[in-house]
């Protein structure tokens, strides 16, 4: 009997896998129309509460076979109550099943940023063909539409060449980062805090932007451009967060990579500093949890870029000297980030978080007023930067010898 139950599973396991073969709801290649791009505006009225635009990749003029001359993307629009809903309207234009695997962008309109963007995450989380990896941005002052349909000069996909200045941006001299989907679901979940998410705009005329005429002449008509951070208070956006106060919002969250200081001297001129390494450490003293107290610990790595007067880079006193600009430059930052987060009553910061991190016991406690808390509690700021080289040589040719 053993042996006979041991053959018929034998023969089961055999024949159970012709049973499961093949794909039984695959879609073939040239069945697809691959989107690069999601914009999401807010519409008229409940009934047509989300205005979702797809930016769809025509592969014929990717590829350079059999080209026609036409536009590199198209852009087709829907409406609905909810995502779902416009995205099966949207699929009723193209004769193609729209393809959300290689969505790389993301763009919120500000208007629907201001009204909450936890309902349009959902579909996205919870959607199979989506990814969380999709860059999310927020269109400053404008429909997000508008940026899925303005024609680039380094990439025939306008998605692609927004991804590539982030990508810049985030790298050399600027205080953007990398923002995916997954990240702004868990700034959302913060107690008290929110996520901060990167705002673009267009910048220049309308008119020619959505044809290939705007990158046909020397100046563009309009360019996509990377611009300040949209603050959020759980999924609402509270404000815009730039400048001074912008740096040193990404340099608490230890996402910037280098960036540049200019500070005026006192005997004339500006010096320009390149800072290339920031290692920020938040720590807080809660015993007390109703009376925090933060210390911002922060090292840098500084190199000098520039030197419009005669100092003598050569002496270690004058080198000690810029150092404390510098310091002073990036203490400011610091400040300035925290007054601004404290001005939307949002601890985007993560200071609820190191405060879990510290007391779980006391973070429960406080929790549900952390708001008042953040508001109010003490932080220090101690700071150092170390000035470690001059690049290719050290004082000025203005500098007589």
């Amino acid at each position: 009997m053993r042996r006979l139950c041991t053959f018929l599973l034998a023969v089961l396991q055999l024949l159970l896998p012709l049973v499961l073969t093949g794909c039984w709801d695959s879609v073939e290649l040239n069945r697809r129309a691959i989107v690069s791009g999601v914009a999401i505006d807010r519409g008229e009225g409940e009934k047509e509460k989300y205005v979702v635009s797809f930016q769809v990749i025509v592969a014929e003029e990717i590829s350079g076979k059999n080209t026609r001359g036409i536009s590199p993307v198209v852009l087709y629009t829907g409406k609905g109550r909810t995502m779902f809903e416009a995205l099966a309207n949207a699929s009723r234009q193209t004769a193609r099943f729209l393809s959300l695997g290689h969505v790389r962008v993301l763009v919120i309109s500000e208007k629907l940023a201001r009204e909450g963007i936890k309902d349009m995450l959902d579909v996205l989380e919870r959607e199979s063909d989506t990814r969380l990896t999709s860059l999310i941005f927020v269109a400053k002052g404008q429909p997000a539409s508008e940026l899925m349909s303005t024609m680039t000069v380094f990439s025939k996909i306008p998605a692609n060449d927004l991804v590539e200045k982030l990508e810049t941006t985030s790298k050399q001299f600027g205080y953007n980062f990398r923002m995916e989907v997954d990240d702004v679901i868990r700034g959302i979940q913060l107690r008290g805090g929110g996520p901060v998410i990167n705002g673009v705009f267009t910048d220049g005329s309308r008119e020619k932007a959505d044809s290939n005429d705007n990158f046909k002449t020397i100046v563009p008509h309009a360019i996509l451009k990377v611009s300040e951070l949209a603050a959020f208070k759980d999924d609402k956006l509270k404000g815009w967060i730039k400048g001074d106060a912008a740096l040193g919002t990404v340099l608490l969250h230890n996402k910037i990579k280098e960036y540049p200081v200019v500070i005026s001297h006192p005997q004339g001129g500006y010096i320009a500093f390149n800072v290339y390494q920031s290692q920020v450490r938040l720590t807080v003293a809660a015993k007390d949890p109703e009376h925090p107290v933060f210390t911002v610990k922060i090292s840098q790595q500084v190199s000098i870029k520039e030197n419009a007067n005669e100092l003598n880079l050569i002496s270690p006193a004058t080198v000690v000297d810029l150092s404390s600009h510098v310091i002073k430059d990036t203490t400011r930052k610091i400040k300035d980030a925290i007054d601004t987060a404290r001005k939307y009553n949002s601890d985007y910061l993560g200071f609820g978080e190191a405060m879990e991190r510290e007391n779980p016991q006391g973070w429960k406690k406080v929790m549900k007023h952390w708001e008042d808390i953040f508001a109010d509690c003490e932080y220090k700021i101690e700071a150092d930067a170390v000035i470690r080289h001059t690049d290719m040589r050290s004082n000025s040719f203005q500098v007589n010898p």
